[in-house]
């Protein structure tokens, strides 16, 4: 991810300039996360590619109150979160979706050092990953943000319009339910 003092200097950029150079660094350090992200609303790839390129064109569009925005990460994330939920109400009118009505997929990541490493944990990290996908929609998602995407608990909160003990306590729910998924391939 991108440090906070070249996003600030990106968002003047943009903001001051209308650097389109600029705004293409700005997409493509949010672009992946916030894909994985709608995709997680959305279950496919090219409405996910739509809804952050869309997010995007507005953010051009409206370049001019860019640097008023207080954390363009959660911004962002937020915008993203309304056009998929809208997305998704438009295709099921019968009924709204919900956190806990999604069908999270988070991938699996296996980057490892070395092919030792990769024989080593391959197990374990079959092992997460599974433990990973069985978790509540809810806490799937609260867990894929906090730590694929590497936001803070207020920060998620702030984009799923819940509080930093609902955060807190999907969290918990998802290591011990993780931990004990460990713990029974291990023994």
């Amino acid at each position: 991810m991108i440090d906070p003092i070249q996003l600030q200097q990106l968002l003047e950029r943009i903001a001051v300039f209308g650097d389109h150079d600029a705004y293409k660094d700005l997409f493509w350090a949010f672009y992946k996360d916030l894909k994985r992200f709608a995709y997680s609303f959305v279950a496919s790839n090219e409405v996910a590619e739509e809804i952050v390129s869309d997010v995007f064109v507005n953010l051009w569009k409206n370049r001019m109150r860019l640097l008023e925005i207080e954390n363009l990460k959660v911004y962002l994330y937020i915008a993203v979160k309304n056009l998929s939920i809208r997305h998704s109400n438009r295709n099921h009118r019968d009924h709204l979706i919900s956190l806990d009505d999604l069908s999270v997929d988070i991938p699996s990541a296996s980057t490892y050092a070395n092919p030792e490493e990769i024989c080593i944990s391959a197990d374990l990290a079959a092992a997460i990953h599974t433990a990973i996908q069985k978790l509540p929609p809810r806490c799937k998602i609260i867990y894929k943000l906090i730590r694929e995407d590497g936001l803070r608990y207020k920060e998620a909160a702030d984009i799923l319009h819940l509080s930093v003990k609902t955060i807190d306590a999907q969290m918990t729910i998802a290591t011990k339910k993780i931990c004990q998924s460990i713990n029974f391939v291990l023994k």
